[in-house]
């Protein structure tokens, strides 16, 4: 880890006690929630012993910013069940003691940290970067609000492998618009570089930060524990009053991303390690197979930050290196790797087009022309599973048990329901981060804009997925299908994948009529070709 160039701000206190303190620094955690590889944190511990400074951590609980959001029960709970281990890593492995806050918002954040650091007279903040409007002004004000007590509060970009604005076309000045040459520079550059690991040392500092008399405040394992847990009861229960979400059964959503996403840097390592020695050499074909389970299942860590990307790619690269030497000729990594990619391009849109985060379309022209439908019935159908095509149905409802959908999936849900019923992609946007484990602005507004073909490297309007082509293809045997529309078990699957033969089979007269399964909602041919007909004009 390089030495940071930024000294720490000299106390301006002229008492003479107090100018015998060492320096007090603190660590300001976001979606970073690791110990190994943190940017921030290794430059704010390697300052530290430098500077003789002790070091605490503050994470703050923000549930009614998260709520505005839309952020998903089962991803609060995931950083709930993650900060007490965070914290005894933290403890054990650096000598820093952990404080959680609950704070409604982010104005909340910005005059609880000025307090915390004139009571305990820290002078300086790190953090890692977020590329969010709102976490933008956030960390605008709070520096203007720091800065005039002298505290110094400095920020590292760590989201990304490359950070923003690190790959741009050969003139330099821009962004690139499509994914290929994006990718194509993205991995020449790492292929000519070498990726620093950021590792931080353990600081000499046994400091309890002082805290004012409040059940708003944890610094303990235990306190830490309870205090997420009720911030989460809260939250489960003003989701609950959501007349939208009625048919979410959250308490069997979230046991089963509990069993799905052990919390954690370690749980998330481990799951890193068994993917690159599993499956990853099966991933380009396995990975569109949506009952195999054969993806990294690593994007609920990277999203909250329990694991870093760098390592990531680090790892499926050793693993190229091993089996191929420097041709990099596996295409399963390589696949693999360009997902990797595709989480950085999002990032580096969203930084290169800030519109985004306020409901704006990368390409308005084409969103503004569009007679989308707010159809509410159309969009409830598809939210609860009820469409009448199976692979659209099975998905939505795994997603609102599982609080996840395989990638595959979402682009076949999402184009269904920007293209067979012309609903505004928002809309669809919106729902995904009420449910996902692993959902983030970046990669949930790229992926639905992509599907709607508003996006930056958009599927061109006229490329519209079949719902049934695609069950043939990538659920033949309907094994996806039949565990979430059980209903469905006894038809056979050259039935399910052919939408004539659904029709005919469960109308009245038909050979399953007796199916209590809706038949499917829209003709896709006719549906298709209104759709390109919009777009067209």
């Amino acid at each position: 880890m390089s030495k940071t160039a930024q000294t720490a701000a000299t106390d301006t206190d002229t008492d003479t006690d107090t100018s015998k303190n060492p320096p007090h620094y603190l660590m300001w955690f976001r979606r970073d929630l690791r110990i190994h590889d943190n940017t921030a944190l290794a430059a704010l511990c390697e300052r530290a012993n430098e500077d003789n400074a002790s070091v605490s951590a503050v994470f703050f609980l923000t549930p009614e910013q998260w709520q505005a959001h839309d952020t998903s029960l089962v991803q609060v709970d995931h950083i709930a069940r993650t900060l007490p281990i965070l914290a005894k890593e933290l403890q054990s492995q650096l000598n820093i003691t952990l404080t959680v806050q609950l704070c409604s918002s982010f104005a909340d954040c910005i005059d609880a940290l000025t307090t915390l650091c004139n009571d305990n007279e820290i002078s300086c903040i790190m953090a890692n970067h977020e590329y969010e409007g709102n976490e933008i002004d956030r960390d605008e004000q709070l520096s203007k609000q720091l800065a005039k007590d002298g505290i110094e509060f400095v920020r590292w970009h760590d989201q990304c492998i490359l950070p923003p604005k690190t790959i741009t076309t050969n003139d330099g000045d821009s962004m690139y618009k499509v994914f290929t040459p994006f990718y194509k520079k993205w991995r020449h550059t790492l292929d000519v570089s070498t990726i620093q690991m950021h590792e931080a040392p353990a600081v000499d500092s046994d400091y309890k930060i002082k805290l004012p008399s409040s059940q708003t405040f944890a610094n303990t394992i235990d306190k830490i524990k309870s205090l997420s847990e009720k911030m989460l009861s809260d939250y489960q229960q003003t989701l609950e009053k959501n007349e939208s979400l009625q048919h979410i059964d959250m308490i069997a959503q979230l046991d089963r991303a509990r069993d799905a996403y052990p919390a954690g840097e370690s749980a998330a390592c481990q799951r890193l390690e068994a993917f690159v020695d599993d499956d990853i050499n099966n991933y380009d074909v396995s990975r569109d197979v949506p009952h195999l389970h054969a993806t990294s299942q690593l994007s609920a860590y990277l999203t909250i930050g329990s694991i870093s990307p760098r390592l990531c790619y680090l790892q499926a690269n050793a693993a190229q290196e091993k089996l191929h030497g420097n041709d990099g000729d596996n295409e399963d990594i390589n696949r693999w790797i360009s997902e990797l990619a595709w989480r950085d391009f999002y990032r580096h849109v969203l930084v290169e087009k800030p519109n985004l985060i306020r409901h704006k379309a990368y390409k308005e022209e084409t969103d503004t022309k569009i007679n989308w439908s707010y159809d509410t019935d159309d969009f409830e159908a598809w939210c609860t599973g009820m469409t009448g095509v199976p692979l659209v149905d099975a998905a939505m409802r795994c997603l609102n048990a599982t609080g996840f959908m395989h990638n595959r999936l979402r682009m076949v849900t999402a184009m269904f329901l920007t293209k067979d019923l012309l609903i505004d992609w928002r809309l669809g946007e919106r729902y995904f981060m009420q449910q996902l484990i692993d959902g983030d602005f970046a990669s949930n507004n790229g992926g639905w804009q992509w599907s709607a073909s508003t996006g930056t490297d958009s599927a061109p309007y006229f490329r519209i997925m079949n719902p049934f082509s695609q069950a043939n293809t990538h659920d033949s045997k309907a094994l996806f299908i039949k565990t979430w529309l059980p209903e469905l078990k006894d038809i056979p699957n050259s039935i399910l994948h052919n939408e004539d033969k659904m029709r005919k089979e469960l109308a009245k007269g038909g050979k399953f009529a007796d199916v209590d399964y809706p038949a499917p909602m829209v003709e896709h041919k006719s549906a298709r070709k209104l759709a390109i007909a919009e777009f067209k004009k």
